[in-house]
């Protein structure tokens, strides 16, 4: 009996020393998998590629709506699908979705074409988004080190920007040749991620966080259990509903700059240029949120960051040269991303964290189709001016009002 207990004890001290190992594993790898997930090579192409197929800015805007309409719908599901039957499942279903929509876009010369592309790509994103952020948050709780998820999470991010870097450079001087030539390199890269994908072990929940059954009730369930955890708690509603809009309106910033540059006479190596200078400086100031945030502290990060925010946007609006302005919105994007998602996954359970995460990323996607098509429709019927200036009056109403709620719930 003594040699059976000693024996069961030394298998679970080894089980639990892999264990730590696999979970460690998963942080490290996570940077190569971020690195290979957003080297997009169509990411600063995919709006003047439409356009060059006959696409008004109209249509594009349409078509970014489309993608932002399936995301809303299928954002929150496919968190439910992470959390109930794990998030490395969820990356790997991401990454065949994401092959499948590069191959359509290549092949893509009609607005249905390129609204399958959008669907496809739309579906590869809500299965990565939440599920990869809940995967390396739920290994370092694990470890016990989930006090330092901002600063894995600035890490990540700046991984993510160089990776924009290599991808809009490289890109931009495919694209200048053939577009299809970028699109081509992308399925390779994306078809090796899949495998990538593979190689992550799913973390532990704790006892006393079980998960809803595999069913069709406890899909049902964990959607229903997350909303009500949201609702019931303030700050994490306000968190999901400001960051993400500031987001939102910082994205349509970096998309219709590419045509207003286009317009301008640039090629497509220099707005991949442009693109990556903005991405290189984001991917240095992410790695000093968590710096930031020790100095400034979570209230002051969300009044002072949104704020340079908008006041760049208005300078986007108001002055001739805009790339400084624009460079500066891409920062303050980058530095929001980590601080928000730090702060939400600070009060949200492992058992409801992708899913929560997922229903953040709906309201940017709620957000993205009111506005996106709007601020395309301004471009194409006035101008770009028109359109940079009322996207600076719209996301200074929201910052007025959001600052008023922070007011209310601190």
């Amino acid at each position: 009996m003594a040699v059976t207990s000693v024996t069961a004890f030394f298998w679970r001290a080894i089980s639990l020393k892999t264990m730590t190992e696999l979970m460690e594993s998963n942080i490290k790898k996570n940077y190569v998998f971020s690195f290979l997930m957003n080297f997009r090579l169509s990411s600063g192409l995919w709006m003047i590629y439409m356009a060059s197929r006959g696409m008004s800015l109209t249509q594009i805007g349409f078509l970014e709506g489309i993608f932002h309409v399936t995301s809303l719908t299928m954002e929150v599901p496919t968190g439910s699908i992470a959390d109930l039957f794990g998030r490395k499942l969820s990356r790997s279903m991401g990454r065949c979705l994401s092959f499948a929509s590069i191959l359509i876009l290549i092949g893509s010369t009609s607005f249905l074409h390129f609204t399958a592309f959008m669907i496809l790509a739309a579906l590869s994103y809500n299965l990565e988004s939440g599920s990869g952020e809940a995967l390396v948050y739920d290994s370092m709780k694990y470890l016990g080190r989930e006090d330092r998820f901002m600063s894995v999470l600035g890490k990540q991010e700046a991984v993510f920007q160089v990776s924009s870097v290599g991808a809009l450079l490289l890109g931009g001087l495919l694209g200048t040749f053939d577009y299809h030539l970028a699109f081509w390199t992308s399925v390779g890269i994306i078809g090796f991620s899949i495998f990538y994908s593979l190689t992550f072990t799913e973390p532990p929940i704790s006892e006393s966080e079980t998960r809803n059954p595999k069913s069709l009730l406890g899909f049902f369930v964990q959607i229903s259990e997350s909303f009500t955890l949201i609702l019931g708690d303030r700050k994490v509603s306000f968190l999901i509903f400001f960051v993400q809009a500031i987001l939102a309106f910082s994205t349509c910033i970096f998309f219709y700059m590419q045509n207003y540059w286009k317009g301008l006479g640039r090629n497509e190596f220099q707005i991949g240029v442009f693109l990556a200078a903005g991405s290189f400086l984001a991917g240095l100031v992410a790695m000093k949120v968590q710096r930031l945030s020790h100095l400034l502290k979570e209230k002051k990060v969300l009044i002072i960051l949104p704020l340079i925010s908008v006041a760049s946007m208005w300078g986007v609006a108001l002055c001739s040269n805009k790339l400084p302005f624009f460079m500066v919105v891409t920062m303050i994007e980058a530095m929001l991303f980590v601080a928000g998602n730090d702060y939400i996954n600070k009060l949200i359970p492992s058992r409801s964290r992708a899913t929560i995460i997922s229903f953040a990323s709906m309201m940017y996607s709620l957000v993205m189709i009111v506005f996106f098509p709007i601020f395309g429709r301004i471009a194409d019927r006035v101008s770009f001016g028109v359109a940079f200036f009322s996207l600076a009056v719209a996301a200074t109403f929201l910052y007025v009002i959001s600052m008023y709620l922070l007011k209310r719930i601190t």
